[in-house]
């Protein structure tokens, strides 16, 4: 098994539950506030402890049964959470190459330059983080967080403070960014446009449990509808 999410855990209130074949592309998260998506980030990020199993991309992340869990550090995952987070007193370059050390930088400069096209942050590299815009911001963590070539991409609405023409680029430019990386990217959205058009499959969570899967291969593939309804359904 390549990718297997199997962990429970529980936070106040909140009973998280989920159990799924993970796709090798882009799963897409949804569910109203309160429902687990960003818990389900931060227990496969490390973040938070859980219970049961984790396979991604070969690797095991946690089986919880012999009492293993991988450090956060050692799973390498390129990470966006809702708060970008940039260091202030570096530029936007230093920023997406922090602990990169010059040897390894310059071997992924052309990786850079392809990036910073692509997620359209070329003219931002020299300036510092209080001259950015959300938007921009924004940007520069999604750089920073493929900048390494993780294992895996786990992104908590990366979109969400993008002008809505922006964002229909930066969906083609993610999906090409997978596609080169070759690995599962789990990204948390509410956006209806997200799921139809990256979705390799759907996710849909209320109350810490998966309520829905639609994979790219199910009967449902193709219709807009269905996966508009569910991500939809909060």
């Amino acid at each position: 098994m390549r990718n297997l999410i199997q962990i429970s855990a529980r936070f106040g209130a909140l009973d998280l539950q989920v159990e799924n074949v993970l796709s090798e592309g882009i799963t897409i998260v949804s569910g109203e506030n309160g429902a687990g998506k960003t818990t389900l980030l931060r227990c496969l990020a490390g973040l938070q402890q859980a219970q049961g199993q984790m396979i991604v991309n070969g690797r095991i992340w946690l089986d919880s049964d012999i009492g293993f869990a991988l450090p956060p550090e050692a799973r390498c995952i390129g990470c966006v959470w809702t708060d970008a987070a940039l260091l202030p007193w570096l530029s936007v370059e230093k920023n997406i190459m922090l602990g990169v050390d010059k040897e390894v930088a310059v071997k992924l400069k052309p990786w850079m330059n392809r990036l910073s096209e692509q997620l359209e942050i070329t003219a931002l590299m020299q300036r510092n983080p209080h001259t950015l815009s959300s938007g921009e911001a924004q940007r520069i963590a999604l750089a920073r967080a493929v900048y390494r070539k993780p294992d895996a991409l786990l992104l908590d609405e990366p979109f969400s403070a993008q002008a809505p023409a922006v964002r229909q680029r930066l969906r083609v430019a993610l999906k090409t960014i997978q596609r080169e990386l070759n690995v599962p990217v789990i990204m948390v959205s509410h956006d209806a446009e997200d799921a139809k058009i990256l979705a390799g499959q759907h996710w849909h969570m209320r109350e810490g449990k998966l309520l829905a899967s639609l994979p790219r291969h199910s009967p449902e593939e193709g219709n807009p509808e269905v996966l508009t309804k569910v991500a939809n359904d909060e």
